[in-house]
C-alpha cells in the first residue's frame, strides 16, 4: 500500500466516522420525533452537518398512491436544486427517478449523474450545483398511510461506494421503526380525539379546535362562528323507545351535521345530546343561514326506531360569533349556551343568540361568582312569627350579595346561579354561615330559635359539599342542643318545583339530612305540580304556604282553599307558615283561619346578624 493510497484510506475512514457518528446523533433523537416529519428531518440536517461533501438531503412525505413528487423539506448548500425538483411529472421520467424506485422496491437506490442514463433528465440542473451522485432511501409501508423518501446527494460520484452503505442501512432500519411508533402514535391520539359513538371530535378535541381557530381569527383580524346544539326533548326519546333508539339518534345526529355544514367547518360532540360546531369565516348571517339549514335538516329527517318505524326529533341551537359576541373562548360559549338557554326557554326548535337579557345574565354571573370567590355572598334573616302571639319562633336566611353600591337580593342572581350551574355553590356558602349564626345564636336565645334555609338539588348532587355540611352542623349545633333526641335547630327548606319525578331519587338525595334529624320545610306550598303527593312520601315537619294563596286570603275561595290545606295540615302533624304577609288585615285572616306561623314585611324586612341595614323588599323567588 502506497502512502497515498494509506492517506485515502484515513480520509475515507475520517469521513466514514463523521458520517457515522452524525447519523448515530440523529439516531439519539429518533424517540423525540412526535410525526414523521420530526423523525426524518434531524437525519437530512445531521448528513449535510457531518460531511463538507454531501451537498443536499431532502425529504418528502406522503400517501403511498401519489403520482407526483415535490420535495416537502430540504437542506444543504445545493436545496435549490431541490426547490425546482418535480419528480414523476410525465410518463417519460416515472419510471426513471431513483426516489420513484427506491419507494417501488422498498430498497435504496443509488445513481451516477454523470453516467446513469436514468438520471437524464435532471442532469444538466443538478451538475449546475455540483451534484454527482445521490442515494435514495424509502421509509413507511403502504398499508400505514403513509410512506416517506430522503434522498442524499454528494459531489464526488464515488462517494457512496467508497463510504459503503452500511451506516445508511443501519440508520434507515432504525427510522423505519421509529415511523412505525409515530404512525401508532397517530392513530391512538386519532381514536383519543374521536367521540366512540359517532366519529366526531369529542370534547376535548374540539376545545382544542376552538382555540386555534380562535387564535388564527384574532391573528388575521377574522371572524368565525359557534353553534352550541341540543336535540330537543332527548330524555323522553332515550327514555320511551331506550337507550339503543337514543344512541342511533345521536349518530344520525351527526350524519345531519356532517352533510349540513361547509366544508372546512368542524363539528363535534359537546357531550350527551349536546353537539358543537364551528364555523370559520362565518359572521352573523352566515352562521345563522348554517344554522337555519341544519335545524330545518334535523326536524325533516326520519330517525329510526324498530320494525321499519320512524320518529321525529328537533334541535335547538345557540349561537354566537366573534368578535362580536367576545373576545375570549370562554366568553363566546358562554353565550353561545345563553342563545341556547333562550331557544329553549321560548318554546325549542329554533335558532337564537344570546339577547340583552341573556348577555346581562351573563354579567349577572360574572358578578356572582366574583362574590363567592371574595366571600361576598351573606345571609339576611327574616324572622317568623307566631300568628297567635307574635313571638319569634324562627327565622329565615336569605342570599344576598355585598356590592360597592348597596346590597343585592337573590331575585337578581338566582336565575344566573341556576343557569351556570353554580346553585350549589350558592347553597354551601349560604349553609355554612347559617350553621356559624345559629350555633352562636342558641348560646344566648332562650327558647332557641329554628333556622330556615333553602336548599337546591343541585347541591345534594354534590355528595362531597353534603358531607361538609354535616361535619360543620355535627360540630358547631350538636353542643347547643340537650340531648341528642332534642330537635335540631336548622331546617331545610324544598321546592316542590325541583324535585319532580322520582320520589326514591327525592328521599335518596336527602337522606343525609334526614338521618341526622334535620326537619324538611316544603316551600310554596299550593303553587301546584305535585305537592300531596310529596306530603306522604317524605317526613316534612313545615309546610310553607304560598305567597299568592296567602294573598288571597281575604277572598271567599281564597278563605276556603286556606282552610282546607291548614286542616289537611293539621291532621297530618305539619306546621304551618305563611309566606308574603304584608299587612295586618292579611295577618288577622290567616290567625282567624288557624295557620300556625307567618312571614313577610308586615313583620319584620330581612335583616344581617351584625347590622341593623334593612335590605328591601325579599320578593317571590328571592330566596336562596
Amino acid at each position: 500500500m502506497t502512502a497515498s493510497d494509506a492517506q485515502t484510506g484515513m480520509v475515507v475512514q475520517a469521513e466514514c466516522e463523521a458520517v457515522t457518528a452524525a447519523l448515530l446523533q440523529a439516531a439519539a433523537h429518533l424517540a423525540q420525533g412526535q410525526d414523521a416529519e420530526g423523525i426524518l428531518r434531524p437525519f437530512c440536517e445531521a448528513l449535510v452537518a457531518a460531511s463538507s461533501h454531501i451537498r443536499l438531503a431532502w425529504m418528502w412525505l406522503g400517501a403511498p398512491d401519489t403520482a407526483i413528487i415535490r420535495p416537502t423539506y430540504a437542506v444543504g448548500p445545493a436545496r435549490g436544486y431541490a426547490e425546482s425538483l418535480v419528480l414523476g411529472a410525465d410518463e417519460a421520467t416515472r419510471s426513471l427517478s431513483p426516489g420513484l424506485r427506491a419507494l417501488a422496491t422498498g430498497l435504496p437506490v443509488m445513481a451516477t449523474v454523470r453516467s446513469d442514463p436514468t438520471f437524464a433528465p435532471w442532469r444538466t440542473e443538478a451538475l449546475h450545483y455540483g451534484l454527482e451522485v445521490t442515494a435514495s432511501f424509502p421509509f413507511g409501508e403502504a398499508g400505514d398511510g403513509k410512506q416517506g423518501l430522503v434522498a442524499v446527494y454528494a459531489d464526488e460520484a464515488d462517494y457512496f461506494a467508497r463510504l459503503g452503505w452500511a451506516p445508511f442501512v443501519a440508520f434507515q432500519h432504525l427510522a423505519q421503526v421509529a415511523l412505525t411508533q409515530a404512525a401508532l402514535r397517530e392513530r391512538l391520539n386519532t381514536l383519543a380525539t374521536l367521540d366512540s359513538l359517532t366519529g366526531l371530535l369529542n370534547r376535548g378535541a374540539m376545545q382544542d379546535a376552538l382555540e386555534r381557530l380562535h387564535d388564527e381569527a384574532r391573528r388575521r383580524h377574522g371572524t368565525y362562528g359557534v353553534l352550541l346544539i341540543d336535540i330537543d326533548r332527548f330524555k323522553l326519546i332515550n327514555d320511551g323507545y331506550g337507550h339503543g333508539v337514543g344512541d342511533g339518534v345521536i349518530r344520525d345526529m351527526a350524519r345531519v351535521l356532517r352533510r349540513s355544514l361547509r366544508a372546512d367547518d368542524r363539528a363535534g360532540r359537546w357531550g350527551g345530546e349536546e353537539f358543537l360546531c364551528l364555523l370559520p369565516g362565518a359572521d352573523y348571517r352566515a352562521a345563522s343561514d348554517i344554522a337555519e339549514r341544519l335545524r330545518a335538516g334535523v326536524m325533516h329527517h326520519p330517525f329510526a326506531v324498530s320494525g321499519g318505524r320512524t320518529l321525529r326529533a328537533t334541535v335547538s341551537l345557540g349561537m354566537a360569533c366573534f368578535p362580536a359576541d367576545g373576545d375570549s373562548v370562554q366568553a363566546l360559549l358562554n353565550h353561545a349556551d345563553m342563545g341556547l338557554y333562550e331557544a329553549k326557554r321560548d318554546g325549542r326548535n329554533r335558532v337564537a343568540r344570546a339577547s340583552d337579557r341573556g348577555r346581562n345574565l351573563f354579567a349577572t354571573a360574572q358578578q356572582l361568582e366574583g362574590a363567592l370567590t371574595s366571600g361576598r355572598v351573606r345571609p339576611a334573616y327574616q324572622p317568623i312569627v307566631a300568628l297567635a302571639d307574635g313571638r319569634v319562633m324562627a327565622k329565615e336566611a336569605l342570599a344576598r350579595i355585598i356590592t360597592a353600591e348597596g346590597v343585592l337580593e337573590a331575585e337578581h342572581f338566582i336565575e344566573a346561579a341556576d343557569r351556570f350551574q353554580w346553585l350549589y355553590r350558592l347553597d354551601h356558602d349560604m349553609i355554612c354561615q347559617v350553621i356559624e349564626d345559629c350555633a352562636a345564636a342558641r348560646q344566648t336565645q332562650d327558647p332557641p330559635l329554628a333556622y330556615f334555609v333553602n336548599v337546591s338539588t343541585d347541591l345534594l348532587h354534590h355528595a362531597e359539599r353534603v358531607q361538609d355540611l354535616l361535619s360543620r352542623i355535627t360540630r358547631t349545633t350538636m353542643p347547643c342542643c340537650a340531648g341528642s333526641d332534642a330537635e335540631k335547630p336548622l331546617v331545610i327548606e324544598i321546592t316542590e318545583r325541583q324535585f319532580l319525578g322520582d320520589f326514591n331519587a327525592v328521599r335518596r338525595t336527602l337522606a343525609p339530612f334526614l338521618a341526622f334529624g334535620i326537619r324538611l320545610a316544603l316551600d310554596d306550598f299550593g303553587s301546584g305540580y305535585s305537592s300531596f303527593r310529596y306530603l306522604t312520601e317524605l317526613p316534612f315537619a313545615f309546610v310553607k304556604l304560598d305567597k299568592v294563596l296567602v294573598n288571597r286570603v281575604q277572598t271567599a275561595q281564597g278563605r276556603r282553599i286556606l282552610r282546607g290545606l291548614q286542616d289537611l295540615a293539621r291532621d297530618l302533624g305539619f306546621r304551618t307558615i305563611a309566606e308574603g304577609v304584608e299587612d295586618e288585615a292579611c295577618a288577622d285572616a290567616l290567625a282567624a283561619l288557624g295557620v300556625d306561623w307567618a312571614q313577610g314585611h308586615y313583620f319584620a324586612s330581612p335583616r344581617f346578624e351584625d347590622a341593623p341595614q334593612g335590605s328591601g323588599k325579599d320578593r317571590d323567588g328571592a330566596a336562596s
